[in-house]
């Protein structure tokens, strides 16, 4: 992905060009696309040219665009929208004040506009209820229980208060079915250049001048959501994108922790081989209170020391901040910051917070926060809590401090990129990511919830929302639960668990019992893996203004179904994915109903291809697509690619500390072709902005004799990329090949895959438990690129094998788990499972030939039915025996009927 263009994620040209306004009288339209226009009204006649909290840039290429002064009338005509205002010396009204809406990218769904013999068209009007808004989002979750949240209404003695619940509703996004959505900028403060005491000649906030004034922009993009959002970024500033630790995963509780506690965490975490990058230190690092910016040294007696030992193992360090208190008596810099105030400390006990006043700030970043930067905090977390009026009439603290804090770190670190971790400060304030959503409930309401309101947040470009993962209230927390909320985490822009104060609210995942410890580990890990892919979709997020995480209509605009997808999102240009929200039922599976676009798709957990039919158009129910009903297992996330999808990776990562990726995975899946462009740059530094970045074109083509992998050659530079690296092709859903080439030069199939690869041997082999064939390649130099070739099995071979092949990595995932559940229950019977579960095995150790490897699916398949009544041989002899003894549980009884039922839904899911 090439860089388009160099520029700063906070730079702006607040005043538009000449030939973009029309005014007249108390009017004014700024045209800044053919769809995007500003309308104000202005008692006084003069305009606001100074940029907003908001709106940073107006200067956007001229479109052409027509316009007449009839009288007191004002028309613009920009050929998809025609505005018209009958009065320009008139506040606006809905009479006053319309728009006409008319060609491309009007809606053509529900709420559609009426037909022309020109195309669709809607209308506008001042004042206008936008009832098909698609939300935003909001500030915090705290206190949520998915989207509700409770309200007392009386109290009970016994009980204590008894509540309701209501639900709450998200803020308007940018995006609407109605064909247009309006943003008021009318009540946010300018910022305009201030001078005096600690200012730094930086524009600060200022109150629109007085009398009536209207500043409204209107978004008529219909359906055109992409392109909405790209106009919008420009507009509002784009999401820059944060360093590369930020994409692995955030330790964070609430919890006194001491230093040596800290220390122990940060080896546990590499003692047992778990990636981490960031460690949250919450707000019990400091003296007793909510605001506080002097170490507890009962707890820290040397935090230098304690950073430095953190820095040390690779991990970042965030803190904690509630600063609404100000600055008391008792803090180390207290007299300090007096001074800087101009306040003698023996006359006061505290120093308010204001974050109107320049010289307080000045005073905030350089005496508290600066010295502790220099200790070693990397990032601060901003948890403002405190409202969301100032000094300034309608300043909102909170959207300020995030702008603060991100220019103060730009500003003292020139060359790295900020990071900031707050909430959500209105519209812009996606320019200071990360966002933290607050204290949930912690309940599966509240994880159902997430997917959707992290989705759609991405319609008021929020997109890299953090979330409590295991939530923050609550009981001991459900194992499963927070298993599945790690899964969630893993395809989400930010891996982040978290737990309150209590005792219980442990989140550790090696503490949990298996299979939950494993399942979480394996999560985290998956996560790394899929960092370069996470990583290059959020860079193409800058200028694209598309989300990582983004609703199915982004893509789909013009399909009805997607709009009722709510459960699923887009995860970057090349997966889709549906989170498990829901506990296991009987079965030990969940289910998930998930939406697929029209075309051929291959679900990555089960290892199984699915075509989605429909039509194309955006009719009823499923058109251009089809819903489908999945069970997955406790161990299993549900993603799906399409046909073809090429994805890079990387494997055996515990920091994402290095420049470049150390050990490239580049994962083909079924379909005849499909490319990509991996994309690379330093991690850190603010260069990807000025074009120092590479990016390694990915390309994979299947014909029916040759599958092939290509990578390379790589384009651009940077400092630290490394053109020499490990590299390994992974070719799913594939039957074991007759040769694999590496460049025309045939490499040999190895028994022993990792004695093999770890001594560097270029080698293939056979991965069965992913139908998999897996080509690693010690060195390649990406300069030059290098082809991955497979000899194809014949066409005989492939008619007979694809289908049993098809599906197998979840059929066996399902034996093995009955076959551990039974096999010390089923007397003389306890090594049939056994043979079926060790298929897997047989391939591995036999894949160089695939007839073995068709045999071995075509006996699985055949003895799988004869297993149930077997089983239910033996439930009937374990009911005897637990009947003797009455006393004792019926444990065995109801293992095997879990098993059967287990089974019994695999068979139909895969067999049937």
């Amino acid at each position: 992905m090439p860089v388009s263009q160099s520029f700063e994620p906070t730079a702006s040209e607040p005043t538009a060009s000449p030939d973009q306004v029309v005014a007249a009288g108390r009017v004014r339209v700024t045209v800044l696309t053919d769809r995007l226009l500003r309308i104000e009204y202005a008692e006084d006649g003069t305009f606001e040219d100074r940029p907003t909290l908001a709106v940073v840039n107006r200067r956007f290429p001229a479109p052409r665009f027509r316009s007449k002064v009839v009288g007191d009338a004002l028309t613009v005509d920009t050929g998809a929208v025609s505005l018209h205002c009958s009065d320009v010396t008139r506040p606006f009204t809905g009479r006053r004040l319309q728009a006409t809406l008319s060609g491309s990218g009007v809606p053509t769904g529900k709420g559609a506009g009426r037909a022309t013999s020109t195309g669709v068209t809607s209308t506008w009007k001042f004042g206008q209820v936008d009832r098909g808004n698609l939300g935003g989002t909001v500030r915090t979750l705290d206190t949520w229980m998915g989207n509700k949240t409770a309200r007392a209404v009386g109290f009970d003695p016994e009980t204590g208060f008894i509540r309701e619940w209501d639900e709450q509703q998200l803020e308007p996004g940018l995006l609407s079915r109605s064909g247009w959505t309006v943003v008021d900028d009318t009540s946010t403060v300018v910022l305009d250049a201030v001078d005096g005491p600690g200012a730094r000649a930086r524009r600060w906030p200022v109150p629109r001048p007085p009398g009536e004034r209207t500043d409204l922009y209107l978004f008529a993009y219909g359906t055109d959501h992409r392109a909405a959002l790209r106009d919008a970024a420009r507009l509002l500033g784009p999401q820059p994108l944060p360093p590369r630790f930020a994409f692995g995963y955030w330790y964070s509780r609430y919890y006194p922790y001491t230093d040596h506690e800290l220390l122990d965490l940060a080896a546990q975490f590499d003692h047992l081989d778990i990636p981490a990058d960031v460690l949250v230190i919450d707000m019990d690092w400091h003296r007793l209170g909510w605001t506080g910016y002097s170490w507890d040294h009962d707890l820290f007696p040397n935090p230098t020391d304690t950073l430095d030992q953190i820095h040390q193992r690779g991990l970042r360090i965030a803190m904690n901040l509630h600063p609404a208190d100000g600055v008391g008596s008792h803090e180390d810099a207290f007299e300090a910051v007096c001074e800087a105030m101009a306040v003698d400390p023996e006359t006061t006990d505290r120093i308010p917070f204001d974050v109107t006043d320049p010289r307080f700030i000045d005073a905030y970043f350089r005496l508290l926060h600066h010295p502790e930067e220099d200790r070693g905090v990397d990032f601060w977390w901003m948890d403002w809590q405190q409202g969301t009026e100032s000094l300034i009439p309608g300043l909102d603290p909170l959207a300020w401090l995030n702008q603060l804090h991100w220019d103060d770190l730009a500003r003292r670190r020139p060359n790295r990129r900020p990071l900031a971790f707050s909430r959500w400060g209105g519209l812009g304030a996606g320019r200071y990511p990360v966002g933290f959503s607050g204290d949930t409930v912690a309940v599966w309401e509240s994880l159902a919830y997430q997917p959707e309101f992290t989705a759609t947040a991405a319609n008021a470009l929020y997109g890299y929302w953090s979330h409590d993962i295991g939530g923050h209230y609550g009981d001991v927390p459900d194992p499963e639960l927070y298993a599945r909320w790690i899964q969630f985490g893993v395809h989400s822009p930010v891996l982040r668990t978290h737990g309150s104060l209590g005792p219980e609210q442990e989140r550790k995942v090696w503490e949990f019992p298996n299979p939950y410890r494993t399942v979480m580990i394996d999560a985290i890990r998956r996560r790394y893996e899929l960092v370069p892919y996470v990583y290059g979709e959020c860079r193409k997020g800058v200028e694209t203004g598309l989300s990582l995480v983004r609703p199915m209509y982004h893509e789909h605009p013009e399909t009805e179904a997607a709009y009722g997808a709510a459960g699923q999102y887009q995860f970057g240009d090349q997966m889709v994915v549906a989170p498990v929200v829901s506990p296991l039922d009987d079965d030990a599976m969940a289910a998930v109903r998930v939406w697929l676009p029209e075309g051929d798709w291959f679900d990555v957990a089960h290892g199984r291809r699915l075509t989605a039919g429909g039509s194309s158009g955006g009719g009823g129910e499923g058109a251009g697509g089809q819903w489908f009903e999945r069970r997955y297992l406790l161990s299993e996330t549900p993603v799906f690619v399409r046909a073809g999808t090429v994805v890079p990776g990387q494997r055996d990562v515990r920091r994402l500390d290095q420049a470049s990726y150390p050990n490239l995975v580049i994962t083909a899946y079924p379909g005849s072709r499909g490319g990509y462009e991996l994309y690379e740059d330093d991690g850190t530094s603010t260069g990807y902005l000025k074009g120092r970045s590479v990016t390694v074109p990915l390309a994979h083509r299947t014909t029916a004799r040759i599958r092939s992998i290509q990578v390379g050659p790589a384009e651009g530079s940077y400092r630290g990329w490394e053109r020499r690296r490990p590299v390994e092709a992974r070719f799913v859903g594939e039957v074991p090949p007759k040769t694999v080439r590496v460049d025309d030069v045939e490499v040999p199939w190895v028994a022993n895959a990792p004695a093999e690869v770890g001594a560097g041997r270029t080698c293939w082999w056979y991965d069965a438990a992913e139908a998999t064939v897996v080509v690693s390649l010690p060195r390649v130099d990406l300069r030059s690129g290098v082809v991955v070739s497979l000899d194809r099995a014949t066409a005989a071979v492939r008619r007979s094998t694809e289908p049993l092949l098809d599906g197998y990595p979840g059929l066996a995932r399902r034996v093995a788990l009955a076959d551990r559940w039974t096999r010390t229950l089923l007397q003389e019977d306890n090594r049939r499972l056994v043979g079926l579960s060790r298929t897997t095995d047989r391939m591995d150790r036999a894949s160089s030939d695939p007839a073995t490897v068709t045999s071995e699916l075509s006996r699985l398949r055949s003895a799988l039915p004869d297993v149930d009544p077997m089983l239910e041989k033996y439930v009937e002899r374990w009911k005897e025996t637990e009947s003797l003894n009455p006393l004792d549980p019926p444990i065995n009884s109801r293992t095997i009927e879990a098993a059967r039922r287990l089974l019994a839904t695999t068979t139909a899911q895969f067999l049937g």
